[in-house]
Formats: C-alpha cells, structure tokens, sequence
C-alpha cells in the first residue's frame, strides 16, 4: 500500500485575492474507489483514522488498518495492520485515553459474536476480549471508560443499556431505563467522576411527558436521578436534550421544544441543574429571534416578522413551521453558542412527522450514515418501534444562536440551505467558533458551502467553493460523492476526507491515474470576504 502526503504552507495574510477557503496539506492513501471508508476520532494532537477491509477480493477474512495523524497531516508510523478474528466486522468504537476500543461482531444480525479489541496507542498492541451474557440488543452507543464497556440499543422495542466489565465479565442492567413509552435522548460519559449519565423521556398519563437525568456508576448503580416534571406552560413539551457541563455536578440543558404530539415546534429551551437536583427554565420562541427569517429576502423576511408580530400581539406563541432540531453546543469563555438544523420531511410513510435523533456522541462517526445506525423512526430519540421510513429531507436553513452567561440572547442569525433535498438522516453540517468569528460549512455535491458571521453579523451566505488539490500536476478525474465528509477539526481547520480517482502525469510523460482515499486539511478565512462591487 502506497501512501501520498502532500503540503503546501501558506502565508495567506500577504497574498492577495486569497480565497476564504484554502486547502493547506493533503494525506492519500491508495484505496479502491468503492473500499470501506475511514473512521475518525479526534485526538488532543491530532487524530485517528481507521477501518477493516478484505484482504483480497471475495474474501470474508479482513484485517484492521488504523494510522495516528498530527495536526499537520504527518504520520510517523504510517498505516498499521491487525487481523480481524474470521467472519468478524466491525460495528462501534471509542477511544477512552490512550486506548482505542474496537466493538467487532460476526455476521450483521443483533444476536452475533461479540469481541472487544483495546489497542494501546502508543505500544500499538492490541488485546482482544471475548463478550458474552449480553442482551440480544440492536446496538445503538458504544463507549468505553476504564476498561468498562457501555452497550446502548433497543431490545425488544425498549431502551437498555448495560454495563460490560473486559476485567471479570461482569454485565449489569442499568436499572430506570428499559421501559414501554421511554425514549433515551443522550448518553455521555463522566470521567470526571467515573460515572456516565443517560437523559431519558418517557410519556406519562393523560398526555404528559417527564424528562428525567440518571447519572449512574460504572456498576450500573444509580447515583442521582433529576426529574424535569415542570416545565413550560401545560402541554409544552421538551423534544430533544444535549446536556453539557458546567462543573462537578452543575449542568445546562438545551434542545428544543413545543407541542410534540402534535408535531408543533415552538423554539428551544434552556435548563439549569445545580449540583442538588434542583433547576430553572427559560424558553425561547421566534420572539426572542429576530434574524431567525434571515435566510430569506428582504421582502420574504418581512413579511415572516409581520406575522411573528401578529402572533405576539394577540398573545400568542408562533410556531416553528416543520423540524426545528439542535445539533451542536459549544461553550466559551464569553457565552454558550448553538446550532440548529430547520427542516421538512416531505415524503414519509406510516407515521406522523417527528424529528430523526440528532443527538452524536462522535459527530465524526462515518458508521451511521449509510445504515438505519440512528433510524428517525426513533423519533425524538431511541427506543420507539419500527413505524415510519422518511425518504427524504428538504433542509430549509441553519439557525445560531449565542447566549451570555445569564441566558440572555446576545445575537441570533441563519443561513440559507438553499432547498437542499437529501435523504441523508443524519446532522452533515459542521461549525467553528474562533474569537467572534462563527462559520457554518457542508459539503453539497462537490463542493464546499460556507457562511460566515461576524459578531453575530452575518458576512457572507452559503458561498460554494471547489474541491483542490496541492499538486499543480495532478487533476480530479473523479469524486465519488457518497464518500464525501467534511467535519471541524480545530480552530479556523476543517477535515475534507473521501475517495476521488486523481489523474497526472508521470516522470516519463505518459498519463495515469491513481484511486486514492484522501484526508485534506481546510482553512477557512473569512476576514478575507471582499463583497462585490454594487455599481
């Protein structure tokens, strides 16, 4: 196997007419166009790639191929290879320290063979470890802390997660969990106090529903349990959580929120939890957000904020047409930013609209997107049986929103998607916060979108911009666009990664071409935005 790291330094302050996306270094791997993709996982000084691939063609038997990266795209030790136990893929992973956990099963059904490789990053040993008594689940969270593996899914249309010691077998039942009408909105793990926690909704009597945080010990145990019973006005309901922490035991949680049984988005909320269980609410709607209309015309914005008004004045609250769902938070040392997706399902079947799970422990994670991994029949989030298949999505616009310390709205903005039709179920764009710069970037065909915000002013909207390469020699014969990833990796640095046939020139003068997967660092600058000249 050949590799083909490329780089270019660019000292683009002094250069003029420097675009505001600049493709800074380039890493290939030779790779048949159709090969198993690369998963990633961040790093503190970089990042991990890796996947399984046949060994030969036709052939069952497939070894695991990993590589650590640094920041610049530079790998001393190149791509490693560990045989994969026979008949056996993979199927979820984490990384917990220094230690890359690799969940591999036989077969594709829920009741196959299960085995656990621990690859210690810096011996690059791995250490295999056989799993049994285990739950008939359809998994859907893999997370590992100290050598205690915890398995997310769905087992017999209820929510269940267990907890799988690799050092004595032991398997607890996480107990409050498993339930009819009970959905888990988000799992994430607390090393802090090795413990994890799991944000369940669960429908009550008389059309109710109660948010409830159990945070749990790596036995299973049940530490604390926090139960949002009171919220919002009656029939209000919270739809989605991302809970995020703001110290030992201190919490904020936000999402949105409306009337959802009836499938009405009102805005999204804001919950703080001290470290005694206790909390308070603040609810935000389209009042609160007077640039939520802001991917439209001038003449189509107004006429929105006239009706917004309308509502108020007659002691209302507007409503969000179609799917208002969070995808990311990101706090700061000046304030908490979010970012929600504003969409609309417009070919389902056999169930009401609800939102798919935006909730990602790994916003990296490549596993999910081509599978029913996180299916939206799980609506607002896991556990609901199989009712509906949605075929497609028309994404309307991006929504940000920046929040001060006292949960006071400091600015809000959108950007437009540009009726983007996709039948991608899953969160695909990515943001950036960098000082008071904010970007929003996807990949839309071939090509890069970016929006850009300054001071909560937006600067430009979904500009596009072409894929490149470093190499003068070298031209794109051909991208495959399913293969296409882009992700924020750090600071103003996205990672651009996918599988492209790349034509050049060789040595002697005669044409060839190579397949390649590639992973290509992306700057994006947008200070540098010179609006066109109107006359």
């Amino acid at each position: 196997m050949r590799f083909f790291p490329v780089f270019l330094i660019s000292f683009f302050m002094t250069l003029p007419g420097f675009s505001q996306v600049e493709f800074v270094s380039r890493f290939e791997v030779e790779s048949e166009y159709f090969d198993p993709l690369f998963e990633m996982v961040r790093t503190d000084d970089g990042m991990i790639a890796f996947r399984t691939i046949a060994k030969r063609a036709f052939s069952g038997d497939r070894v695991f191929q990993y590589m650590l990266f640094d920041q610049e795209l530079n790998t001393e030790s190149g791509m490693i290879e560990l045989p994969v136990q026979q008949g056996f893929d993979m199927i979820g992973y984490d990384l917990d320290g220094t230690f890359l956990y690799i969940l591999f099963q036989k077969g594709t059904g829920v009741i196959g063979d299960k085995y656990v490789r621990k690859i210690d990053l810096v011996s690059q040993k791995g250490f295999d470890y056989d799993l049994d008594n285990l739950l008939d689940l359809e998994l859907r969270e893999f997370l590992v802390q100290n050598d205690r593996v915890i398995f997310m899914g769905v087992a017999n249309m209820r929510p269940a997660v267990q907890v799988y010691s690799l050092v004595d077998k032991s398997v607890h039942t996480v107990q409050g969990v498993y339930g009819n009408d009970t959905q888990i909105l988000q799992i994430r793990k607390m090393p802090e106090v090795e413990a994890f926690e799991v944000v369940i909704s669960r429908d009550g009597p008389y059309r109710s529903t109660e948010v409830i945080l159990n945070t749990y010990d790596l036995l299973g145990n049940l530490l604390r349990e926090v139960k949002v019973d009171k919220f919002g006005e009656e029939n209000q309901e919270i739809i989605e959580a991302v809970v995020v922490e703001e110290g030992l035991y201190r919490k904020e949680m936000y999402g949105s929120f409306g009337l959802a049984r009836r499938d009405a988005y009102l805005g999204m909320y804001r919950l703080d939890i001290n470290e005694f269980g206790e909390y308070e609410s603040r609810l935000y709607t389209l009042e609160d957000f007077p640039n939520f209309f802001n991917y439209l015309d001038e003449k189509s914005k107004s006429r929105k904020d006239a009706d917004v008004l309308k509502q108020v004045d007659r002691d209302k609250i507007p409503s969000i047409r179609n799917v208002y769902t969070i995808r990311d938070v990101r706090k700061d040392q000046d304030g908490t930013y979010l970012f929600f997706d504003h969409y609309n399902v417009i070919n389902s079947r056999g169930a009401p609209l609800s939102a798919p799970n935006s909730y990602r422990s790994n916003d990296w994670s490549r596993m999910t997107n081509s599978s029913d991994f996180l299916d939206p029949i799980y609506v607002r989030s896991l556990g609901r049986g199989r009712q509906a298949v949605y075929s497609e999505f028309s994404y309307i616009s991006a929504h940000f929103v920046k929040l001060g310390e006292d949960g006071r709205v400091i600015w809000d903005n959108s950007a437009t998607y540009d009726d983007l039709l996709t039948d991608y179920i899953l969160p695909f764009g990515e943001i950036a916060v960098v000082g008071d710069e904010f970007y929003h970037a996807y990949i839309r065909d071939d090509k890069i979108r970016l929006s850009y915000f300054k001071n909560g002013e937006k600067i430009f909207d979904n500009l596009d911009f072409e894929l490149e390469l470093l190499n003068e020699n070298e031209r794109i014969a051909e991208t495959n666009m399913e293969s296409l990833q882009l992700v924020h990796w750090y600071d103003r640095y996205f990672l651009l990664t996918g599988t492209q046939r790349i034509r050049f020139q060789r040595e002697n003068g005669q044409a060839s071409s190579k397949e390649v997967f590639f992973f290509s660092k992306v700057l994006v600058a947008g200070d540098l935005f010179e609006p066109e000249d109107p006359r």
